[in-house]
Formats: C-alpha cells, sequence, structure tokens
C-alpha cells in the first residue's frame, strides 16, 4: 500500500513539473550575489586601496545590510554603501598583511553570499625596531607583564616588544596573563606585541615567539622536533662563543628548520654566529636585551625588523624569514640586499656572480659610519669606509660555483656594530 501511495506522488510531481528531490523540502529562496569590481585581479597592490563590490538583489531575496572586507585574515574593515545604489566601498591597508599573493575577502550577513579574489601584495620593507627577549617577575625579573607593556610601549618607544619568561617557573595563571596582556597592548599599525618563552635548559637556552603552550619537551632534539611541528619562530639566546651552548651548535637537519635567530650582540657572540653557519645553520642575528629589570627595550641592543607595514602578522612572519639585524644603535637602519633577494633569503635561482647592495641610514648626523664589511662563507672580501651618517654601497662579486652566503657588518665611529641577515646564494658553474 505504501509503494502505490509513494509511485502516485511521484507521478503528481512529475506532471506538476517538479523534481522528485524537491519532495519534502521547501525550495531555497534566492540570495544576493556579489562581484568585486575594484581592485582588479591581475593589478598589484601597495599602500592604501579602495574596494568596490557590485551587490545584486534578485527578486525575493532579502536585502544585504552589513558587508566586511579583509586580506587572508587581516582586521576586517566594515564596507558602506557607495553612491551607486548597488555598490559597496572600503579602504584597506595592504602594508598590513604580507607581500605575495593574499586573498581578498568580502563577507556579509548572509553566510551564503560572500566573493573571492587573488591579489598580489607589494609595499617597500621598513625597518621597525624590536626587543625580544626580556622577563618579569614571572621567572627571575621584575614587576609584571602589564606594567612590562606599557613600558616597552611608552617609555622606550619600541615598535614591537615581546616578553619571554622561563617557562620552568610559569604557571598556567601566569602563562594565561602573559598572553593576555600581549594581545591587549597589540595594536596593529602603531604596536606590535606578542607572548614568548625562554626554554630553559642546562644545554642551553631559547626562546619560542607566540607558542600555542607552556610545555615543551626537555630534551634538545625533540625540542627541535616540536618546534618544527609547532611551525613557531625560535632563537638560540646567548650562545657565548659557540663551541660550548647548544651543544657546540652541532647542526640537526630539524633543527634548522626549526630555529631562525641568534642573540649576536658583542664579539664573543659573533664567533658563535660564524660557526653556526660555518655549519650550515640558516639563522639571522638578533640583538635582544634579556633584560631583568625593569627597563625594558631601552638599554644595549635591539633588533631591526624588515617588514612591509606594522602588524603582528607581518613582525612574525619577517621573523621566519630571517628578515633582521642586530644593532647596538637604537636607529640605524640597515637594508643588505644581493641580486635583489633581503637579507634571510635563501635563493634556490643558481646565479652567475653576486651584486651586493648595502644601504644604512642613521638619524643622528653625529653617528658616523666608520666601516661596512661584507662577509663571503665567513671571511671578509670587501670594505668600504664612508665617514657619513648615511650610506648607498654597491659591489660585485665572483665566486666559484657551488653555495655561498653573504651579509653585511657595520662599525660606526663610537664603537657600535651592526650585523645583517645572510643571504644564501647557488653560483652555477659555466658552461
Amino acid at each position: 500500500m505504501a509503494y502505490r501511495v509513494t509511485s502516485i506522488i511521484v507521478v503528481i510531481l512529475l506532471a506538476a513539473g517538479l523534481s522528485t528531490a524537491s519532495y519534502g523540502q521547501a525550495k531555497a529562496p534566492p540570495v544576493p550575489t556579489l562581484e568585486i569590481l575594484e581592485p582588479a585581479g591581475e593589478k598589484e597592490l601597495s599602500g592604501e586601496v579602495e574596494v568596490l563590490v557590485k551587490v545584486t538583489v534578485p527578486k525575493g531575496a532579502s536585502a544585504l545590510t552589513v558587508m566586511y572586507v579583509g586580506l587572508g585574515g587581516s582586521d576586517w574593515i566594515e564596507m558602506k554603501p557607495a553612491d551607486n545604489a548597488d555598490q559597496w566601498k572600503a579602504k584597506i591597508d595592504t602594508r598590513l598583511v604580507p607581500n605575495g599573493v593574499e586573498e581578498l575577502r568580502v563577507v556579509t550577513d548572509n553566510r551564503k553570499t560572500r566573493a573571492l579574489r587573488k591579489v598580489g601584495i607589494a609595499n617597500p620593507l621598513q625597518v621597525y625596531f624590536a626587543d625580544l627577549h626580556s622577563h618579569t617577575s614571572y621567572s627571575d625579573g621584575a614587576l609584571t607583564p602589564k606594567v612590562a607593556q606599557q613600558y616597552a610601549r611608552q617609555t622606550a618607544k619600541l615598535d614591537t616588544f615581546c616578553l619571554t619568561d622561563h617557562l620552568e617557573s610559569v604557571d598556567d595563571v601566569e602563562w594565561l596573563d602573559t598572553r593576555e596582556q600581549a594581545e591587549d597592548a597589540n595594536q596593529d599599525g602603531q604596536f606590535v606585541s606578542f607572548p614568548g618563552l625562554e626554554w630553559t635548559k642546562r644545554w642551553g637556552h631559547m626562546n619560542i615567539f607566540d607558542p600555542k603552550t607552556r610545555l615543551w619537551p626537555s630534551d634538545p632534539a625533540k625540542f627541535y622536533q616540536a618546534l618544527a611541528d609547532a611551525g613557531v619562530v625560535a632563537k638560540f639566546n646567548h650562545p657565548g662563543d659557540g663551541t660550548e651552548s647548544h651543544g657546540g651548535l652541532a647542526y640537526s637537519e630539524v633543527g634548522d628548520r626549526a630555529v631562525q635567530l641568534m642573540e649576536v650582540r658583542h664579539p664573543t657572540e659573533e664567533k658563535a654566529y660564524l660557526r653556526a653557519l660555518k655549519l650550515g645553520w640558516h639563522l639571522a642575528p638578533d640583538g635582544s636585551d634579556d633584560t631583568h629589570s625593569p627597563n625594558w627595550g631601552s638599554t644595549r641592543a635591539w633588533t631591526g625588523v624588515l617588514a612591509p607595514g606594522l602588524s603582528q602578522r607581518n613582525i612574525l612572519d619577517a621573523l621566519a624569514k630571517r628578515h633582521c639585524y642586530s644593532t647596538l644603535d637604537r636607529n640605524c637602519r640597515l637594508h643588505f640586499e644581493v641580486n635583489g633577494a633581503t637579507m634571510g633569503d635563501i635563493v634556490a635561482q643558481p646565479a652567475k656572480r653576486v651584486d651586493a647592495h648595502v644601504t644604512v641610514e642613521d638619524a643622528d648626523p653625529d653617528d658616523k659610519i666608520a666601516k661596512i664589511e661584507i662577509f663571503e662563507d665567513g671571511q671578509v672580501v670587501g670594505a668600504d669606509e664612508p665617514n657619513a651618517s648615511r650610506r648607498e654601497w654597491q659591489t660585485t662579486f665572483s665566486p666559484g660555483a657551488g653555495d655561498h652566503y653573504y651579509f653585511a657588518k657595520v662599525t660606526q665611529s663610537d664603537g657600535n656594530h651592526l650585523w645583517s641577515a645572510p643571504i644564501w646564494v647557488k653560483i652555477e658553474k659555466e658552461p
């Protein structure tokens, strides 16, 4: 009997011109559609960009009342109706996301109405000054994370700050507060803060930036693997001359994927840096203070971070790419390129020669640049003595075939130093 009733219903549906698939369910109402008019997909974007979206509302569909636009997870910007009744507009700042291909996303109050477009981002790299190693009373320092964040921004006037209390001393409540204070202090475009921890063993000390947990393996090999699996940025802290700390900097393929930075602030740590590079590590120099006093970011060393704009995402991306340098001068800006690549890059495309380009600029006219040295595979192969507060220098090298790395070291007339991250290149054989 049930079979006969169902058959009759199917016949009725077909006679009415309805699909049997729609039997038992209401027809879905129409929804608005979006078309991104600007920016065009083939256009390379920089600076502030206007986004223009056309909305088509079919008969029977509900009009949209809210619309937001963002670039790959950056801050969402609320769009407003344009002069044309069917268009919405907003301005977005492309400098707050890394250069490269990003996804422009438009979302609305109708979950089925959205638009996506791949766009290219290209902004010049700026220098932002950071302190990426410091402590509070949560381990062996002074005062609290809230006070430290306020001091770093208002007194030290840093661009970027990261507290890294010893993880062995921090409990769950303190770790939650550390993360919350960093997030509360962070304000993209003005001041970037993110949480960190210092892994502290007799084998060596290491910083972890923006970790999602305070629980990490004690064994160095397992620690390297955990860092690599988590995809965080990590740093060798106060390595001495590199012969004893961190297992003598013995090369680890997993560790090389996991660790991007090393503290380099004086001649002894420069020896460790040279040792690590010779052993095969791909590391950038960092100039953080490791302060345990209430003077966060205002003592003797800083890290210059090269990024297209001041945002948490940009700074973490730049550190992951080793786009940074160590400096003992608070406002000296250093750019180092090889064949158009930025300090920290590993260039896969073989080249026939090395075109090095160094730009050093200090805002203080009395801070003269005494010497610029370029290192090739750990040895000085070029030097310039400008005796000026600004110098742009280009020079060319013709190394033998194979893999090489280059970095710049700057000496100021007052004895302060800057060390750039290396650039790794491959020189092809002559035909």
